[in-house]
């Protein structure tokens, strides 16, 4: 019986220091997170989150992501199929930091481009690097809500740096319409 009480009291002490040894990683904290950045102008919308600081010290930023010129271009006017494209993409990590991914999503259809980075402080996406762009259908007048235009498609852009700080980009795309 006595072996049973040192074993039992052994484990009770091995356990008990092996949960004194943990610590909170930075990330857990609940207090460590700041509150996102939310900018609207007209219908597009872009968020930044991430740690507030680091240590008692600003920690580097990522930039806001560059996304001009969505477009949504129909090809041939005798058929229901428009693609989407931007003329580029770009995205900024600040000193000691690198750029891991960058996402685009379709809100229809899901991710549709994932870039990924290795030590890397910036990412930029031309236009050409994503071919003629996501197919997509044009749609019949009106369909996406303006009476002038076919579909409106939404889509979003995260990025992603080594510390762990987000940036995003969303907006809508109008398609010119399909008049058979």
């Amino acid at each position: 019986m006595r072996r049973f009480i040192v074993y039992v009291l052994a484990a009770v002490l091995l356990v008990t220091a092996a949960f004194s040894l943990m610590h909170t990683v930075r990330g857990q904290e609940a207090n460590g997170r700041s509150m996102p950045i939310i900018e609207t102008e007209g219908e597009n919308i872009r968020q930044i989150d991430g740690p507030a600081l680091i240590d008692g010290e600003q920690m580097p930023l990522i930039s806001v992501i560059d996304s001009p010129s969505p477009t949504c271009y129909q090809p041939d006017p005798s058929r229901d199929t428009c693609y989407l494209k931007w003329y580029y993409m770009s995205v900024n990590a600040a000193p000691a930091t690198s750029m891991l991914t960058m996402t685009l999503t379709l809100n229809d259809f899901g991710p549709v481009a994932h870039t990924q980075g290795f030590f890397q402080s910036s990412m930029f996406i031309p236009y050409n690097m994503l071919g003629d762009g996501f197919k997509v259908a044009c749609g019949p007048l009106g369909a996406g809500g303006n009476p002038k235009l076919g579909n409106a498609y939404g889509y979003t852009i995260r990025a992603r740096d080594s510390n762990g700080q987000i940036a995003a980009n969303f907006g809508t795309i109008f398609c010119p319409a399909f008049t058979p």
